[in-house]
């Protein structure tokens, strides 16, 4: 089954394009080439366009034996796919690279791997007299059997033209095989710096009496395999300072003619919400040493360390927390760096570094469920905005740069994208190649959670201020720019001096003489136009009678310079740096007593739509006024307004979020959040199987949910009824209870879904309206001393179940509990347990359908007598009449 899907996602700020390709089967390996995008599964090898549409299948597998690709190599240069896998005990197949159905040269015996284990492989260019290039393979073997595969680190020929044919392993002249041994090892990651003709592997290594470490190997790329053999160095790199996490997972790199930098997700494997962890290294710095041999064995031999003499590598940084993360891929622009990161939940998130600072996150992408990305993401290389990503049977192609969403250039700066920009002439947001003009205009170094437009207040001579305003812009050039200060409607200064990215207006300070002076500024740049309304006041007269952490956020509100020793207010020193206010405004001890305090929030887990009245409980939270959610992968905050309050209890909404845990503050008036909780946001819930599917008009039948996730779900709706039903739970069992069906004035069948928050979920499955069940008669037999009574009724398609009949037998009014034994389409059997003093004779039944609706049967034999009496009653009238 094919299906390619162009959707829209509405993702945090905006849409993110993405086309994606559904295949029958799971994939286990996919790349990424210049013109195609290769895809392996269990049985099939894919060769799509970049857009994923699909040109040509091989089958791979054949009906006796399952072939593991573990290589999948696009050879640009030669217009060829290299594969190998496990068929046929280990093989590989070099393929046209525009018809992998066209064979070019096949080989067996090769040692590759065993079903279930990895391997790294990549291309190797070298110089020499005759530049050429080889197949490095990094392969694991975990099989005790030891078969024909062994871990170890190897060098194929690509071509014929290289000495000892194709595919071979070994050197010239010596005829030798060349190999790296390593013993316990998983392969994770290996790339060669071409500018620098150097190679390096990454692993994951547990030799025997030693701790579990993560490796690297880097080696000179040469022609002869023996001499890149002779120059492998290496280093074990460390993580972090917080916890012990010895293991990698991904990486990524950024080379330039001068330095390697360098990121990997290493994980603790362990169950917490910070067991992975993104860190940058830099490589070029590092210093690594020759292998110890107890770990390496090279053939031929390589030179070797003493024991004990091993390099160490610390990270640069830890940019990125997070419960699971799998994959990373990295780019760079000027002296940015943007990584891309997917997680085992099913999201991609772009973080932006600068340089090793979060400078800003967003969600690219967010999957419904909780599938897993790949370990390895690729760029298209065509066209380097787009990123492939695979989950279980799926590939995508996502937009990670979609500049033409933002309509303005405050909102294209906002994004906080380094490869977005205005452009201007154009007047569009664009990269910077799509703007043939010089000026182009992106977001500033060091403007993370600054606003576009700051502002100061400086006293330069007695008797004069100055107000400066600066726009945290970087431009190509220097760009024409026109300010205008109004206060009133009356102009502040006369002249104010435009130089961008600032302006600045001289005017008396008098005019500060009242408590507060209202200023709005008109910023005009390439036809953009910013107005900002700012409140100026005098700072050494900004002491009213409040806490000093309140007199700090007024002071740094009104452009004024806060001294944190003296607890006072002064004029802003000339060139002084733009601070934060919670960078400078510290609490007091005195506010501490009296502040917001939350206690409980309910509920802590919500799915990624967000959750419709949620309650805080706590302390002194009368004067709250919203609800702040900030996460990890997402630069902005997020706010909710509070519905209901008292000085315990707080309720409002969760609003939609991404799959992580964020923090959760109170903030008051002043602006300032107080207290600590969180929130998970995990997966949509789904619901799978509605049991039964049918139920009687009457109403009130249980139907139980089937799913997962469904303790986040708020109410169930029917078809297009307005009134939802609640979902009722309980030990992680969920059920609701229908309407009746003289609601519906229809008989079904009936779409059901999940409400959760202001989103909804389809089931699986619908829902159908049958009559009430018919009970017709009933006869009793006498089992020693119990009563067994049959019960006839009318065949239906309702399935009913012990559980939702009750059934008394009426001896002379006297009632006895009458068990269920069996239930079927056309008889009920139950059985009413008698003792051996008594003799129970039953009259009649009492039939309860949930307690919804009662039928009462009488006995045939029970109508006898009145029957009887009638019949005289009529031959004493017709007597009468003779006479």
């Amino acid at each position: 089954m094919r299906t390619v899907l162009l959707g829209i996602f509405i993702l945090l700020k905006g849409a993110i394009c993405t086309s994606e390709y559904n295949f029958n089967d799971v994939i286990r390996h996919f790349a990424v080439g210049n013109g195609k995008v290769f895809v392996v599964t269990d049985s099939q090898l894919h060769q799509m366009r970049h857009d994923l549409e699909v040109e040509k299948i091989k089958v791979i597998s054949n009906t006796t034996q399952q072939n593991s690709v573990n290589v999948l190599l696009p050879f640009e240069a030669n217009r060829t796919l290299i594969t190998c896998g496990t068929l046929d005990t280990g093989h590989c197949e070099i393929l046209d690279i525009n018809d992998i159905t066209r064979t070019v040269y096949r080989e067996n015996l090769l040692p590759v791997l065993a079903l279930g284990n990895k391997s790294v492989a990549f291309l190797v260019d070298y110089p020499g007299v005759s530049n050429g290039t080889y197949m490095l393979l990094g392969r694991e073997n975990n099989d005790e059997k030891k078969t024909i595969s062994d871990s170890s680190v190897t060098w194929l020929n690509t071509l014929y033209t290289q000495e000892g044919d194709i595919l071979s392993k070994t050197d010239y002249p010596s005829g030798a095989e060349v190999r790296i041994d390593i013993p316990h090892v998983e392969w994770v990651d290996g790339f060669q710096v071409s500018s620098q003709f150097q190679s390096y592997l990454f692993a994951n290594i547990n030799s025997k009496g030693k701790n579990k470490k993560v490796v690297f190997l880097k080696m000179d790329n040469k022609q002869k395999k023996s001499e890149m053999i002779k120059s492998l160095k290496v280093a074990t790199l460390r993580c972090c300072d917080d916890q012990l996490r010895p293991k990698l997972v991904s990486s990524a790199f950024i080379s330039s003619e001068s330095s390697l930098l360098w990121m990997g997700i290493f994980s603790a494997e362990l169950p917490h919400t910070e067991n992975t962890v993104l860190a940058v290294y830099n490589i070029t710095a590092s210093r690594p040493v020759d292998p110890d041999p107890e770990e390496f064995t090279c053939r031929p031999a390589c030179s070797t360390s003493p024991q004990n003499n091993e390099a160490f590598v610390d990270p640069l940084a830890v940019v990125f927390k997070h419960n699971s993360m799998t994959s990373v891929a990295a780019k760079s622009k000027g002296s940015w760096t943007v990584l891309y990161i997917a997680t085992a939940n099913g999201q991609l998130i772009k973080l932006v570094l600068d340089p090793i600072a979060v400078a800003g996150r967003k969600v690219l992408y967010r999957s419904d469920d909780d599938w897993m990305v790949f370990p390895r993401m690729y760029f298209d290389p065509v066209d380097h905005n787009y990123i492939y990503i695979a989950l279980r049977n799926q590939i995508k192609r996502v937009a990670v740069t979609q500049c033409g969403m933002y309509d303005t250039l405050r909102d294209c700066i906002g994004s906080m994208d380094p490869f977005c920009g205005w452009c201007g002439v154009t007047k569009r947001c664009c990269l910077q190649k799509e703007c043939k003009a010089p000026s182009w205009i992106s977001i500033a170094k060091d403007s993370f959670q600054k606003e576009l437009i700051s502002f100061q207040v400086i006293s330069l001579i007695p008797g004069e201020a100055n107000l400066t305003v600066h726009l945290h812009l970087k431009a190509t050039e220097s760009l024409p720019l026109t300010c205008t200060f109004k206060a009133g409607s009356v102009d502040l200064c006369t002249s104010p001096v435009a130089h961008f990215p600032s302006c600045s207006c001289n005017f008396p300070e008098n005019h500060l003489s009242s408590d507060r002076l209202k200023v709005t500024v008109i910023v005009n740049i390439i036809d953009q136009i910013f107005t900002d309304s700012l409140t100026l006041r005098s700072c050494p007269n900004i002491t009213e009678n409040t806490q000093s952490d309140a007199q700090c956020t007024a002071c740094v509100s009104a452009g004024c310079s806060w001294n944190n020793s003296s607890m006072k207010c002064t004029w802003t020193p000339k060139s002084a740096p733009y601070v934060h206010i919670q960078d400078i405004c510290k609490q007091s001890s005195s506010e501490k007593n009296n502040m917001p305090e939350i206690l409980a929030l309910w509920p802590n887990e919500v799915s990624f739509h967000g959750k419709n009245n949620a309650v805080i409980k706590g302390k002194n939270l009368e004067l709250v006024e919203r609800i702040r959610f900030q996460g990890f992968m997402d630069c902005s905050l997020k706010e909710s307004p509070v519905l209901e309050r008292s000085n315990d209890t707080l309720r409002f909404h969760i609003p939609s979020g991404n799959k992580e845990t964020v923090r959760v503050c109170v903030v008051t008036a002043g602006g300032r959040c107080y207290s600590n909780a969180t929130v998970t946001y995990i997966s949509q819930p789904t619901c799978t199987e509605l049991q039964p599917g049918v139920t009687w008009s009457s109403g009130e039948r249980k139907i139980q949910l089937f799913g997962s996730k469904l303790e986040v779900v708020d109410s169930v709706s029917i078809d297009t009824f307005p009134n939802e039903i609640i979902l009722k739970s309980y030990k992680k069992s969920f059920w609701f209870h229908t309407h009746k069906q003289r609601e519906f004035r229809a008989a079904g069948q009936f779409a059901v879904s999940l409400r959760v928050a202001n989103s909804t979920v389809a089931c699986l499955g619908t829902l159908s309206y049958h009559p009430d069940p018919e009970f017709i008669s009933f006869t009793t037999s006498k089992v020693v001393n119990d009563v067994l009574v049959i019960i006839q009724k009318k065949e239906d398609r309702l399935n009913l179940t012990e559980e939702e009949l009750t059934v008394w037998g009426i001896q002379e009014e006297k009632p006895f509990e009458c068990k269920i034994v069996e239930v079927k389409s056309s008889v009920v059997i139950c059985k009413i347990s008698g003792d051996k003093d008594g003799e129970i004779k039953v009259d009649s039944l009492r039939i309860g359908l949930v307690n919804v609706t009662e039928t009462v049967l009488e006995t045939r034999g029970a109508a006898y007598p009145f029957i009887l009496v009638a019949l005289i009653i009529l031959i004493l009238l017709g007597a009468v009449g003779e006479y």
